[in-house]
């Protein structure tokens, strides 16, 4: 199976790159959210936009359930996941949501007869339930992404160092970026910030373990940990600093953070996150 995203993420994306085609029909109303409106209102209600203003764009309304999907389907394909049928006219991949019922959901798709003209070489058909008559062609069904080998990762070890490289944040441009407008320019008070406020994170994790949210980095195929980073606010985390455990140092190293959307991404991957701090 030649291909290396479920949709196509940039315009000039070439065809054979992209796994399935999406349709809708514009002169009915519909518009190109239409797969997601049907998966969102099929799977338990769940918010799948963002609520803070300047993490939303126009006409764009799941844009976590986007990504979801698309993250999913990379590790689903990591892990050899992609159903297809016999005659090779139809595949399918666990979508790791489940509906009302408790039944699993499914993306299936259909072979695309013009592939050959420049066409993916699927096109999605629907999402079905696991009850669903359509999916006895994909019997045993296929397993839901798995990213968990140790579930000690899930959770913080309070016993271990928290070590911060904040100079590769304040120094590395993207990361500087992330940081509250008021600190970017001034190094100095950026980095008395963000020291006490790292300070202040284990005694956080301590009064709630749920602190610590776990999230998946798909390069690097491991769970890290994301904390939040009081910089301007006490009530509001600005950003996410992104943990990385290291057993042999029993410690967690941090050199970078997150903004809210990027963070709530990738934490939703392993499950709904507590928004009692990740709340983009």
């Amino acid at each position: 199976m030649n291909c290396t995203t479920l949709f196509a993420v940039y315009k000039d994306q070439p065809p054979s790159e992209v796994f399935a085609d999406y349709y809708y029909h514009g002169q009915d109303g519909e518009t190109w959210e239409k797969p997601y409106e049907q998966i969102a209102k099929m799977a338990k209600p769940e918010e799948w936009s963002f609520n803070r203003e300047e993490f939303q764009k126009p006409n764009v309304n799941f844009p976590i359930l986007q990504s979801y999907l698309k993250y999913t389907f990379l590790r689903l394909q990591q892990e050899g996941k992609i159903a297809i049928t016999p005659d090779g006219k139809g595949a399918c991949f666990n979508t790791g949501l489940v509906s009302g019922d408790e039944k699993e959901i499914f993306a299936v798709f259909e072979e695309h007869k013009r592939k050959d003209e420049g066409f993916a070489a699927w096109f999605l058909a629907g999402f079905f339930d696991s009850y669903a008559q359509r999916m006895s062609l994909f019997r045993p069904l296929p397993e839901m992404a798995q990213y968990i080998d140790d579930a000690s990762d899930l959770v913080f070890d309070i016993s271990y160092e928290v070590d911060i490289n904040v100079g590769h944040m304040l120094d590395d441009e993207q990361n500087r970026e992330r940081l509250p407008p008021e600190l970017q320019e001034n190094r100095t008070l950026a980095l008395q910030a963000i020291e006490g406020a790292v300070k202040l994170i284990t005694r956080k994790i301590l009064r709630n373990y749920k602190t610590a949210i776990p999230m998946w980095y798909l390069q690097k195929d491991k769970i890290q940990l994301l904390l939040p980073l009081y910089l301007t606010r006490q009530d509001e985390a600005d950003l996410a600093l992104v943990a990385d455990k290291d057993k042999e140092g029993r410690l967690y190293r941090i050199r970078t953070a997150l903004t809210m959307d990027q963070a709530y991404i990738n934490a939703r991957l392993l499950t709904r996150p507590d928004r009692e701090w990740l709340n983009p």
